[in-house]
């Protein structure tokens, strides 16, 4: 199967563009689709991640939005309908597997990864990406995949296990090359290096292997 990782530009975004104003991370999965005659209606889930106040924020002018059909929240997981724009169909067709649950972030883009047993759809949704979001390919190649990645039910994080992704990712830790390390990570919550070590990797595996995979 031929796989391509996407980095879009979330402006304009229906999700991304409230969750860059609010300082809101997102994992958000689609999990079913139809076509409209203007709008695809996607029914999506995933999880939340951000301070309490900018969530509540975020969540109470998403639901404000014509295109937002529904929209449930418990803790940090939600569900959703919402309508995409039509042009994206290539991109929700029966040729195409999400690999991985669509990262949007607060710094204003969305990481997502497709899979397709050809290579050519791949491109055409590059192309649209690119024309529409300045989408921009960070890789293709073909493989076999050993996993898909979804949405866990609930990531069942604790308050401070949270607190320590959201820093860990609004601050870089995780760009490559790292933005930022442990120690200065501990500073910024105010607790040891141990103690917030031992929140992030708690953290880490309760949520990597339904939100990044392993393919």
């Amino acid at each position: 199967m031929w796989v391509a990782k996407i980095k879009i530009d979330s402006k304009g975004t229906l999700i991304g563009t409230k969750a860059k104003k609010y300082h809101v991370n997102v994992f958000a999965f689609p999990l079913s689709y139809y076509y409209g005659k203007k709008w695809i209606v996607l029914h999506i889930a995933g999880n939340l991640i951000g301070k309490d106040n900018d969530k509540k924020s975020f969540i109470k002018e998403l639901e404000k939005e014509k295109k937002v059909v529904n929209f449930e929240v418990k803790d940090d997981f939600f569900i959703g309908m919402i309508k995409d724009p039509i042009f994206l169909k290539i991109l929700y067709s029966k040729d195409i597997i999400h690999v991985e649950a669509p990262f949007i972030s607060e710094e204003g883009y969305e990481v997502m990864c497709v899979g397709c047993f050809e290579k050519q759809p791949l491109i055409k949704i590059v192309k649209i990406l690119e024309k529409k979001y300045s989408g921009e390919l960070i890789s293709i190649e073909q493989k076999k995949i050993k996993s898909i990645s979804v949405i866990k039910i609930s990531s069942d994080l604790t308050d401070k296990q949270k607190q320590a992704m959201h820093l860990a990712i609004k601050n870089g830790y995780y760009n490559y090359p790292r933005k930022i390390d442990l120690p200065k990570l501990a500073k910024l919550m105010g607790i040891s290096y141990s103690t917030f070590q031992a929140h992030l990797r708690k953290a880490e595996q309760k949520l990597i292997p339904y939100s990044f995979g392993n393919y």
